[in-house]
């Protein structure tokens, strides 16, 4: 087992206490002071040391480190720090963590300014760069999770009784669910049903089908009321039945004599008909004659005049091709221009660039370094060198100057070329629109006259002839026949309907009264399995408890086994009846909120010890208020006892 103690703690600036070293080289130390002296502050340095926190758990940003001054505000420009030495198997570590204030001075300015703070940690007096390293060091002596429960008797029982069971069920190696099944049949089964889920996820969906089942339950009495209330009375079905026997053969009856009296009116009707038919024929034929007659009377004008239109048409597209082809001569003579004048702008270019001639510069045979003139021989040189630059450079701007108005004159060519064709085009098409014009114009003179078509259908024989037969025909139309009378035969088919439909809807009611037995019958025997399905979850989670239970008591022997004077138990009794699955300390049956001071501190150092030889590690047990219990149990681990006296400050005795 890992063993820490502390050696000794010293404070600098820390909360109230100025400077304070304490030696703690022994098995058990006391400390005495009044209160306020610092005794508490004591056991918030060792946690801050360690971890950034006070005995609380709060860090360093909850709570106030700085000294404060008689005005209650914080002393300035102090250095804040604890360390200690620490012996871990009996090799000593120092440890330490300051608090360091950060002022800068603004520029242009005389004062300092308080930036920020900053933490430091050392190791042995060595500075480390980060808190992760400081972190990773004191983790591997102690971390904060185990360091809260064997350093304060108090830790464990102040958790709540999920968190205690966790850490005991961790400290006592858990109960393997096969373990218990084997003791009852019930268990093996209920091990079936859960196909691998945590107890607790199978509790949780049983208890979700028993709500579902419940809520079911509690609709289903209003469900059968419901179809009990729409229930229709029952009649005498077989005397309905035979009434509607009754009135369809009736019916029938009369639908024949109605079919009787309809033969007379439809003989009539077809007779009209027919006369109508004779009628549509002899028109049809009538309008067929009066348009051969007309269309041999407009034969002549009507093909002139389709020739007419023809030519008109013709001259429009003519029209319209030349005045195209003109704006495009148009825009051709735009681009030849254009083009004439750059050729003569190049023309210009090319005689400005032939004319020139190479000038010397003043300095142009004077040396650049000393500024001195050049040797005959040299001066020779440099000039026959800018002449070949300067005919080098003539000749490649003449040429492009030459091959740009090639490009130019050959696109010049091409624009006159089409230019022309478009002329052409253009000739032909104003004699072709100016003999469409001429041909127009004859046409219209030579156009023959309209001739009166209605003169040849009035005295055309055939015509005459047909107009008489369709008069004949509507005469004999407007000839009455002798009215049939059936209105009393329809409004007793009517009645007749009506009765048939009231007893067909009276009939109906036997299904409805068949569908609401039914569905009462299927909402019974639902109640019934409902009542049956919800029994068998109560009984699986009964048996749930039980197996819980007999786990946790297998889970009690081992657990209660690793403690000298408390016990725990896992299950509460409640004021129905049930159970709920708790954590509950106890020293002779007493639940631990119910005991007197001092054998809450031996609960609590009974839990330590159990605790440190399951985690293989023991540290310093800080135990305030000492004075109110006057013997502990002996401990695996240092004692730290800080007792309320008269001493004006704190003493080690």
């Amino acid at each position: 087992m890992k063993k820490i103690t502390l050696k000794s703690l010293a404070l600098v600036n820390f909360k109230g206490i100025r400077d304070l070293t304490l030696d703690l080289g022994t098995s058990e130390s006391w400390i005495y002071g009044e209160n306020g002296t610092g005794k508490t502050t004591i056991c918030d340095a060792f946690s801050w040391l360690l971890f950034g926190k006070d005995s609380k758990g709060r860090s360093d940003s909850n709570f106030n480190i700085k000294t404060l001054g008689q005005d209650g505000k914080p002393i300035l420009k102090l250095e804040h720090s604890v360390s200690g030495v620490l012996s871990v198997d009996g090799k000593d570590i120092k440890l330490q963590r300051s608090y360091v204030e950060k002022w800068v001075k603004p520029r242009g300015s005389a004062t300092e300014t308080l930036k920020n703070h900053q933490t430091e940690f050392y190791v042995n007096d060595v500075k480390l760069a980060t808190k992760q390293e400081y972190d990773a060091e004191v983790a591997s002596i102690l971390t904060e999770d185990v360091s809260r429960m064997i350093t304060n008797p108090f830790y464990f029982t102040s958790l709540s009784p999920d968190v205690q069971k966790t850490i005991l069920l961790d400290m006592a190696g858990d109960v393997t669910d096969e373990d218990v099944a084997s003791q009852k049949s019930e268990y093996s089964e209920l091990l079936a049903q859960l196909s691998g889920k945590p107890l607790s996820q199978f509790a949780k969906e049983v208890a979700a089908r028993k709500k579902a089942i419940k809520d079911e339950l509690i609709l289903i009495p209003s469900n059968i009321d419901t179809a009990m209330r729409l229930m229709p009375e029952a009649e005498d079905w077989a005397a309905l039945e035979s009434e509607l026997v009754e009135k369809r053969k009736r019916k029938s009856e009369l639908e024949a004599s109605l079919a009787d009296k309809s033969n007379l009116i439809k003989e009539e009707y077809d007779r009209k008909a027919a006369i109508q038919t004779s009628i549509g024929e002899r028109r049809m034929r009538l309008a067929r004659m009066t348009n051969e007659i007309q269309a041999k009377a407009d034969n002549g004008r009507s093909e002139a005049f389709m020739k007419l239109r023809s030519l008109e048409n013709s001259l429009k597209l003519q029209e319209d091709s030349l005045a195209r082809k003109r704006s495009d001569m148009a825009v051709l003579e735009q681009q030849a221009e254009k083009i004439r004048a750059s050729l003569e702008v190049l023309r210009n270019e090319f005689k400005c660039i032939s004319q020139e001639r190479l000038v010397y510069q003043e300095d142009a045979f004077v040396c650049p370094a000393c500024h001195r003139q050049l040797d005959a021989d040299d001066i020779v040189a440099k000039q026959q060198e800018m002449e070949a630059n300067f005919n080098q450079s003539k000749s490649q701007r003449l040429n492009e100057n030459n091959e740009k108005g090639k490009r130019e004159k050959a696109v010049l060519d091409d624009v006159l070329r089409k230019h022309g064709s478009l002329k052409a085009d253009v000739a032909a098409l104003e004699v072709l629109v100016d003999n469409i014009k001429a041909d127009i114009d004859r046409r219209r003179s030579d156009m023959p006259q309209a001739v009166d078509v209605s003169a040849l259908l009035e005295s055309d024989a055939d015509c005459i002839a047909l107009r008489n037969e369709i008069a004949d025909l509507e005469n004999q139309l407007t000839v009455d026949a002798k009215p049939v009378d059936v209105s009393a035969l329809k409004d007793g088919i009517k009645v007749l309907d009506d009765a048939i439909s009231e007893l067909i809807k009276r009939l109906s009611k036997r299904d409805v009264i068949q569908r609401a037995e039914n569905e009462i019958k299927r909402l019974e025997e639902r109640r019934v399995s409902c009542n049956q399905a919800l029994a068998d979850l109560e009984k699986t989670e009964f048996v749930m408890l039980d197996f819980q239970k007999s786990k946790d008591n297998e889970l009690m022997k081992r657990i209660n086994g690793m403690f000298q004077l408390v016990t725990f138990s896992f299950i509460n009794e409640q004021l129905n009846g049930g159970e709920k699955l708790t954590c509950v300390c106890m020293i002779d049956g007493v639940p631990f909120p119910d005991l007197n001071d001092a054998k809450k501190l031996n609960a609590g150092l009974d839990i330590i010890n159990a605790v440190c030889r399951a985690k293989g590690v023991s540290a310093p047990i800080f135990i305030d208020n000492r004075e109110r219990v006057n013997e502990i149990i002996p401990t695996i681990s240092q004692i730290i006892n800080l007792v309320v006296s008269h001493d004006k400050e704190l003493t080690i005795k």
